[in-house]
């Protein structure tokens, strides 16, 4: 540790303007420890503490935050009498990375944490100053490296799996080999609305890491003759979506109905997939995955399963994001159908 340079309160002014650390001294005993932009400034605004004072003494830093820390630590070792912040155990901000198959990451204040009925190491990176940065920070990089911040694993998956924002070591291999139909990152969702085909619109919805982005919402005016016929305008508006190469294609497609549904959009995005000439992005196409979702009892239909499954049977992070993009697109297509409906009064 660096050590201090010392000062006779009399030549104040011969202190530094930089960042650094000063002490305020009384024989041997420290009075007050602080850290400073700028020492010479700083240590001229502690008035009342200057009359007690018989001796000064600074350490030179390279920027305000070593500052920081530095007098984090400083705090901790000389104990100052009138410091109250910094005396107990809480320390800077460190990110705990434990060693095992699937590492645990965590914030910590405490790096020589001991963590009951845990027999593993752990190595710590830090320190950091800023909490919510750091948190933000992780928040980012777990997009890209999906981690595990549990300390228990749960019965079955959470929400930051279907996110794939974690790695999941609570899901046994086989049923993720079977189950891995949980492409959630990003959804679109699809539904159709009309009364006896008239003013038929169809509605595209995008939810991105379970929350939904208008950026990249979509309403579809059915070119289809006024029949009555949901299937065939579904298979109308997911042919023009997939034409369009430019907005970016999703993990999950989502459309409301039943089986008839499900194999109509199957179809379509079969159809797509397999045209040539384009080959970069029909393999995209072929990746999305398709399911539907009936309203009677709320039963899921998907591709490569010949029964639905209930939604109230799986994890309910993962039926609640269901719902919510399925309904979300349902109050679309009706408000778009809604104002075809009335330009059509008034035309009239």
């Amino acid at each position: 540790m660096n050590k201090f340079k010392s000062l006779s309160k009399n030549a104040l002014n011969r202190l530094p303007k930089t960042p650094g650390v000063y002490a305020f001294k009384k024989g041997r005993q420290f009075l007050y420890i602080g850290k400073a932009v700028s020492l010479l400034n700083r240590v001229k605004q502690h008035k009342e503490l200057l009359h007690l004072v018989e001796q000064l003494a600074y350490i030179k830093t390279g920027s305000e935050t070593d500052a920081l820390i530095l007098e984090n630590k400083l705090i901790k070792k000389y104990q100052p009498k009138y410091n109250t912040q910094w005396k107990d155990d809480k320390n800077y901000f460190y990110v705990g990375i434990t060693k095992e198959p699937y590492p645990r990451v965590f914030i910590t204040h405490q790096p020589k944490l001991k963590i009951e009925n845990w027999k593993l190491e752990i190595n710590y990176v830090g320190p950091f100053v800023d909490g919510k940065k750091l948190k933000q920070t992780l928040k980012d990089l777990r997009k890209v490296y999906p981690f595990r911040t549990c300390k228990a694993l749960p019965k079955k998956p959470c929400l930051w799996y279907q996110l794939n924002q974690c790695p999941a070591p609570c899901l046994p291999a086989e049923a993720l080999a079977k189950e891995g139909f949980f492409p959630t990152k990003h959804i679109e969702a699809y539904d159709i609305s009309n009364i006896q085909g008239q003013e038929a619109t169809g509605s595209m919805v995008t939810f991105i890491n379970g929350k939904p982005d208008k950026n990249f919402y979509r309403r579809f005016k059915i070119k289809l003759a006024q029949k009555p016929n949901d299937v065939a305008m579904l298979k109308e508006v997911l042919e023009r979506r997939l034409k369009h190469k430019e907005w970016p294609y999703p993990d999950l497609i989502l459309i409301d109905g039943g089986k008839a549904q499900l194999n109509a959009a199957l179809k379509i995005k079969d159809l797509r997939a397999t045209l040539r000439g384009v080959p970069a992005w029909s393999r995209k196409i072929k990746d999305i995955k398709v399911m539907s979702l009936a309203k009677k009892n709320n039963e899921l239909y998907m591709e490569n399963r010949k029964e639905p499954v209930l939604l109230k049977n799986l994890p309910p992070e993962f039926s609640n994001l269901i719902l919510r993009a399925r309904d979300e697109a349902h109050r679309f297509a009706r408000k778009y159908h809604h104002l075809l409906r009335v330009k059509k009064i008034l035309n009239s």
